[in-house]
Parts: structure tokens; sequence; C-alpha cells
């Protein structure tokens, strides 16, 4: 598991290249890297902050070019600013890049399970993860925060469950929006459940107590993959049943236009 994701290192540091590739490319050709990495980075992730402040930042080294072009040839101070303006914004620059790594990361494994939605900024999603249940009410939010509590437990089993609870989740939605928006409010306690789990484990009590809990949720857990799985399979099969049905009446329409034998 990575460092931010549940993903292996070697897939983090893929999408990291150009993270890499901006911060050993010192010298501007004839601007830094980095606004054009931030600005791809937030197209992928969806962050309007990011996209604003990648065009900020590509604005700043387009002018300092001019500067730079305006006093070639002349070691005058005017060129000294601009040389020191090209320093701090690529300080500046990748700085925020190596700060952003984490939630990009998290946002692009986001993006494997489910299409993203923009939104304003990367802290703006950590507190969506924070909200009561009762403000839970998108697709997104239940898969962020399933994701969330994923990295914050240290549990194989309940990761194991969660990855179950996400993949089933997903196949629903593709399936029928409608219930996927019931399922939503029939199984938001999974998520409340694993709160309580992360708030017992960081607890770090291991009193008879503390381990009977932790040990109750994780049950709790497990039984919902369980009973969630049946009532996708019950989908399923509900799904299967209508179009066998529905191929039942065709085939017999076919028979009584005499265009199909017995």
């Amino acid at each position: 598991m990575g460092f931010a994701t549940k993903k292996p290192k070697r897939w983090e540091l893929r999408q990291l290249t150009w993270t890499f590739i901006s911060i050993a490319m010192f010298i501007p050709f004839p601007v830094h890297v980095f606004p054009f990495v931030m600005i791809s980075q937030a197209k992928k992730s969806k962050i309007r902050s990011w996209y604003a402040t990648g065009v900020a930042l590509l604005m700043v080294e387009l002018a300092l070019f001019a500067s730079f072009v305006y006093f070639f040839g002349a070691f005058s101070q005017g060129m000294l600013l601009t040389l020191g303006g090209y320093v701090t914004s690529y300080i500046v620059g990748n700085g925020l890049l190596l700060n952003r790594a984490k939630p990009f990361l998290q946002r692009l494994e986001l993006a494997e399970v489910r299409p993203l939605a923009w939104i304003p900024t990367a802290s703006s999603r950590n507190r969506l993860q924070e909200l009561p249940q009762a403000t839970l009410d998108t697709p997104q939010l239940f898969i962020e925060r399933l994701l969330h509590w994923r990295k914050a437990i240290n549990n194989r089993a309940i990761h194991q469950n969660i990855d179950k609870i996400i993949h089933l989740f997903h196949l629903l939605e593709q399936r029928d929006k409608m219930e996927a928006e019931k399922f939503l409010v029939r199984h938001a306690t999974v998520v409340n459940v694993l709160m309580k789990y992360d708030e017992i484990e960081n607890s770090r009590l291991n009193n008879q107590v503390a381990i009977e809990s932790k040990k109750k949720l994780e049950d709790v857990i497990a039984k919902a993959a369980i009973a969630i799985e049946q009532e996708v399979t019950n989908q399923f099969k509900a799904g299967i049943l209508d179009v066998s049905a529905e191929t039942d009446v065709y085939i017999q329409t076919l028979k009584n236009r005499n265009l199909l034998k017995d």
C-alpha cells in the first residue's frame, strides 16, 4: 500500500512523474514546467482552486519571461529582480505540487471507482468526509468517506469488506441510480460504524471493553457486506427474471406468426 492511497507505491510514483520532472527542470525553457503540471493535475482531480492557481502562476512565469527578454543583455537591477523572481516562482510552484501530492493521489484513486465532480478545494473534500451522516446525500461522498476510513483504519478484514461494499455499490449504481440513492439511506450506518471504530482505534485503549467494542463493530461491517451482496444479487436476479419473461413473450410471438418452429 502506498503512502497516500491503497494503491501500490509504484502506481503513486507513476502518477507523480511530472511532479518530479518539474522539480528537476530548474532552468526555465522559457518558463518553468510546474504551471502546466498544476493545471493538468487540477483537470484530473477536478479541483477548481488548483486550476486557478496554475493559471495565475503561468501568467507570472510569462511575465517573468517578458521581463527577461526586456532586460536581456544588460546586467541591471531589473535583470537581477527577474532572476530572483524566477527562483521564487520555482520554489513556490514546486512546493505547492509536493504539498498537493497526497490529495491528488487520493482523488485519482477515487476516479477509478466513479466519475469525479468538480470541488472548490481539496480541503473542502476533507471537510465533507467529516460531516454528520445526515448531510451525506450523494454517491460520490459515500465512496469518498469509505475510502477515507479505509485509509484511517488499520484492519485488513475491514479493508476487504470496504472494498467489497464499494464494488457492490458501483455495480448497483451502474444498474439503477434510483436504487443506489435508496442504498445510501439504507446503509448510511456503515460510515458511522467505521467512524466509531477509528475513534476507538485511535484511543489506543487495550482494555477488554475497547477490544470487545472493536470486535463488535468489525462484525457489523462484515455482516453489512454480506447483506449488501445479497441485496445487489437480488437486484440482478429481479432483472434477469424481467428479461426472461420478456424473451418468453418474444419467442411465443414469433411462434404465433409462424416465424419460428417448436
